[in-house]
């Protein structure tokens, strides 16, 4: 019997993450819906592709590149680059998580 609860509660905990997940990766995105749009299909400063529905690998080696990368001069690099600049891994992925999923 223990143990049936303690896996329900591990399972429990699991789902409750996973949802916590996404609602921090919905809340992030807030800062950049500015330039790529609510549903991520604005070319930001008519440069950058549409993120939205890019691979979650695609997106956190970019968020992480731009996150770990001293930029400049002025332009989109050095945007992204401050707005990113205090990004944790797990925001990182949450954001992604919640980008990947935007419909294309």
């Amino acid at each position: 019997m223990t143990q049936r609860i303690w896996i329900s509660f591990v399972i429990s905990l699991l789902f409750y993450s996973f949802l916590n997940a996404a609602e921090d990766g919905k809340a992030l995105y807030a800062q950049c819906a500015g330039c790529h749009g609510k549903d991520g299909k604005n070319k930001a400063f008519g440069k950058s592709g549409i993120i939205a529905g890019q691979s979650v690998t695609y997106l956190v080696e970019s968020i992480q590149f731009y996150r770990d990368s001293e930029f400049k001069a002025h332009g989109t690099s050095l945007v992204m680059s401050k707005q990113t600049k205090t990004m944790r891994d797990q925001d990182i992925n949450a954001v992604a998580h919640y980008i990947s999923k935007l419909p294309k």
